[in-house]
C-alpha cells in the first residue's frame, strides 16, 4: 500500500510540476526559461555514478513522468518532460544532466530533442536514434 501511495504523490507532483513548466514555456519570456534549464556545462562533463538507491528513485520519478505524459491534458513533448524531471531531480537533491540536440535528416525539417541524464541512466527523452543528435547545450 506504501509503495502505491508513494508512487500516487510522485505521479501528482510529476502532474503539478509539469504544469507550472508548461506556464512558464507558454507565457515566459526566453530568458526565464533559459534560466529553468540550468547552468551550461562543457558537452564532455561527467556525472557520478547514482547509488542503487538514487537509481530506485530515478526510475519511480521516470514512471511519473511518464504516467503523466500519458494523462495529463497538455502537451507533454520532450522539452517539457526534461524541464519536468529537472525540478523534480533538484527537488531531491540528484545529479542530472539536461541535454539540448538537433539532427536534420536529407529532405526534412530540423527535429529538436531533449533529455534528461543521470549517470548513464536517462531519466527523460530516451529515443533509439539518440546518438544521431548533434548536442547544443548540456545543462545542470
Amino acid at each position: 500500500m506504501n509503495n502505491r501511495f508513494s508512487s500516487f504523490l510522485l505521479f501528482l507532483e510529476a502532474l503539478s510540476t509539469s504544469f507550472i513548466v508548461r506556464i512558464v514555456l507558454r507565457f515566459f519570456k526566453p530568458a526565464v526559461r533559459l534560466r529553468w534549464m540550468g547552468q551550461a556545462v562543457a558537452m564532455e562533463y561527467v556525472l557520478p555514478v547514482p547509488s542503487e538507491e538514487q537509481l530506485r528513485l530515478l526510475r519511480a520519478i521516470k514512471i511519473s513522468i511518464t504516467r503523466c505524459s500519458r494523462y495529463a491534458p497538455w502537451n507533454m513533448e520532450c522539452y517539457t518532460q526534461a524541464l519536468t524531471a529537472r525540478k523534480m531531480l533538484r527537488r531531491r537533491k540528484l545529479p542530472l544532466l539536461l541535454s539540448v540536440g538537433f539532427k536534420k535528416e536529407e529532405g526534412q525539417s530540423l527535429q529538436g530533442h531533449a533529455w534528461t541524464w543521470c549517470g548513464q541512466y536517462i531519466v527523460t527523452g530516451y529515443r533509439t536514434d539518440l546518438k544521431e543528435f548533434t548536442v547544443n547545450g548540456c545543462f545542470l
